[in-house]
């Protein structure tokens, strides 16, 4: 029996991410969990697919983004009943979040990968949920700085 294993991610970058872990796909009775929207459905067609609610347009955490918070942690938790998964690897950003510490209440390890984009930076759901990872990845040298306990893999770790 394979080793279940959700692979979540918000969409663009982040997903653009979690797909150059495709070939591991194969290894794991695997769920792709992202963000409904035009982009990401026909993804259906190539991958186990589950969808949670998208961010609303911008960058601002206004009442509709604490409804979505919400409405996803709920979809996160019925997602996790039904398949169970042993380990949750993650690229973030905050569509993760709620599905990692649900998870992680539920038994599952949780993987963290910074994005690729955080050279010198931290980012807000990765400070979230760096507490309860039990691996935080991160690809270049300098982000290892921001993160305690972070393993450094490169930029190649796909």
């Amino acid at each position: 029996m394979k080793k279940k294993v959700i692979f979540i991610c918000s969409n663009g970058g982040h997903l653009a991410q979690i797909r150059e872990l495709a070939p591991l796909f194969e290894r794991y009775d695997y769920l792709l969990v992202t963000e409904e929207a035009e982009n990401t459905l026909p993804l259906r067609d190539k991958y186990r697919m589950r969808y949670l609610r998208g961010r609303s347009e911008g960058q601002s955490r206004n009442l509709q983004f604490y409804w979505s918070l919400i409405v996803n942690s709920v979809r996160s938790l019925k997602i996790l009943i039904g398949h169970r998964p042993s380990v949750i690897i993650t690229t973030g950003s905050h569509t993760a979040v709620p599905m990692c510490y649900l998870g992680k209440l539920l038994g599952a390890r949780v993987v963290w990968i910074l994005s690729f984009a955080r050279i010198n930076s931290r980012a807000f759901s990765a400070d979230i949920v760096h507490p309860i990872a039990d691996r935080f990845i991160v690809q270049w040298p300098a982000a290892q700085t921001l993160y305690a306990d972070s393993v450094y893999l490169g930029g190649g770790i796909y």
